[in-house]
């Protein structure tokens, strides 16, 4: 159906679903397990965690493909902290912006989490993917800070993940902790989408652009759809009916004489 239609499309964006990179066939088995998200109405939650943790053949297991588009520990740091979070880490990977709070050590400490992200077989070979290959969890894998040289262990950009025993995907403690109900960025950055693709513009902007230095338009009201978002299952069709069955979503976007220069 349409609703189905959309969100896949969006989502396909988001996570850079494209033939010319993936090959033919790992961009349509990514399509095609993002769509059957949206099809069942799957809690948000639910799959991004196995997204995030996605190992097998490419061929066979669609989100796998994720991790084959994204190459490097650095552009999977850049993408789901964006993607998931709505933090930007750009500018961390080379140095501590002056007015932001993330700097290099928590860019590659982040980064820790893909270091054992391991592949096997033929690879990408665009605009024609080489074959199937196989994602897994390497043995071994460490990063260091670029400028010290330290090894980094993984650590979330704030609060904490349950210890990892040996063996653990570092994969399946970020994904823990990126979806958690106690992550308020998790929430909300969807809801900021979801409220864009509404009412044309979000209560933050760039809907994937949270921080300090770009507060939202009515933070008391972001606050309230993240934790409803959370509350309800993060389900969302259920945001959906929530934000179109609200007072201000039947307000006309028509300008009127006092506020025509808005």
């Amino acid at each position: 159906n349409e609703y189905t239609d959309y969100w896949t499309l969006k989502w396909a964006d988001i996570m850079m679903v494209n033939a010319e990179t993936l090959g033919e066939r790992g961009a349509y088995a990514l399509h095609t397990w993002l769509r059957r998200q949206f099809a069942t109405n799957r809690p948000y939650d639910e799959w991004v965690r196995e997204l995030l943790t996605a190992s097998g053949n490419s061929g066979k297991y669609g989100p796998v493909n994720f991790f084959r588009g994204e190459q490097t520990k650095e552009d999977l740091t850049k993408t789901i902290s964006q993607a998931f979070l709505g933090i930007r880490m750009d500018c961390a990977q080379c140095h501590h912006h002056p007015f932001e709070k993330w700097g290099q050590e928590d860019f590659y400490s982040f980064a820790a989490y893909f270091a054992r992200v391991g592949r096997k077989g033929s690879g990408l070979s665009p605009p024609i993917s080489g074959g199937e290959e196989i994602v897994l969890t390497a043995k071994s894998g460490t990063v260091s800070h670029p400028l010290s040289g330290k090894v980094l262990p993984p650590r979330p950009l704030f609060g904490k993940t349950a210890p990892a025993k040996p063996g653990d995907d570092p994969r399946e403690g970020l994904a823990n902790w990126i979806a958690s109900r106690s992550n308020p960025f998790f929430g909300q950055v969807m809801v900021n989408r979801v409220w864009a693709d509404l009412m044309g513009r979000g209560l933050v902007e760039p809907v994937d652009d949270l921080r300090d230095t770009n507060p939202p338009s009515n933070g008391p009201l972001l606050k309230a759809l993240g934790e409803h978002f959370a509350k309800e299952g993060y389900d969302i069709k259920k945001l959906l009916r929530t934000i179109t069955s609200s007072y201000v979503y039947t307000l006309s976007s028509q300008p009127t004489e006092r506020n025509v220069a808005d």
